[in-house]
């Protein structure tokens, strides 16, 4: 069954392959694929972050890595929702937080004064900087401005290569869920190139799996320093490879 309105269609039909098409399974249609299957694989995979997070000992930003989990399998033909924006623009978020939280703090004065250039600045350069990279994430936002209004759970240079942790596990598990039932990464105007199986150049696919590798590694990093720097010495080639790939070849078009 189908009922529309102005602009929202609500579609009554089973949780099947044809309802997980970009036609169906997208924002403004409100259906049981998007409603229980997008809605509970939003939840189990934070809950899975949360989960590892304690054990492991490797602390993130709930709220902002929450977002993704909600674009990743809720609206996951969105350009935002592929690995690349989520891993990289979790990173550059982090680290334009924190640094606009040191910075804003000099013009700023007093606490109520310094927060506004604090939170300004963090965003405005995470904005920048997103686009730069090729990695905009609206959560990511909210990574930005949390180093300027909350305490941190861990060290300020240890941050970014958490989010890169939470981050890389939702990529993970958002393949593995989203696949049951549909291509993901997913094929888009801009997106065409196939690696091993996965909507994915191959610079995008090795970030990916280099990150991969350094939050398995990370994972162990508090209980044993030198295994935290060898996890991020594996991440921050899969960072650059992420960030920096559409760089390597570029043409100009007159």
């Amino acid at each position: 069954m189908i009922y529309n309105s102005e602009s929202v269609q609500i579609r009554i039909s089973p949780v099947k392959r044809g309802a997980f098409t970009t036609e169906y399974y997208r924002p403004g249609i409100i259906s049981p694929a998007r409603v229980i299957w997008g809605a509970l694989g939003a939840g189990l995979i934070l809950a899975l972050v949360a989960f590892l997070s304690i054990t492991t000992g490797v602390a993130v930003l709930y709220p902002p890595l929450a977002a993704s989990c909600f674009i990743v399998a809720v609206c996951p033909y969105l350009r935002v929702a592929r690995p690349k924006p989520v891993i990289v623009g979790h990173f550059i978020a982090s680290l334009c937080g924190v640094f606009g939280a040191w910075a804003g703090g000099i013009p700023g004065g007093g606490y109520e004064y310094a927060v506004v250039f604090k939170l300004g600045i963090s965003v405005l350069l995470a904005s920048i900087l997103m686009q730069i990279f090729d990695a905009d994430h609206p959560p990511a936002a909210a990574t930005a401005a949390i180093p300027s209004i909350l305490p941190l759970p861990v060290e300020w240079d240890v941050l970014p290569f958490n989010m890169v942790w939470g981050a890389t596990i939702i990529v993970v598990f958002s393949l593995i869920w989203n696949r049951c039932w549909f291509e993901f990464p997913v094929k888009d105007a801009d997106n065409q190139k196939y690696t091993a199986g996965l909507c994915m150049e191959k610079s995008q696919l090795l970030g990916c799996l280099f990150c991969a590798v350094g939050t398995l590694i990370l994972s162990f990093g508090p209980a044993c320093s030198s295994l935290e720097f060898l996890g991020i010495a594996f991440m921050l080639p899969g960072i650059f490879f992420l960030g920096c790939h559409h760089y390597f070849f570029l043409t100009r078009n007159t």
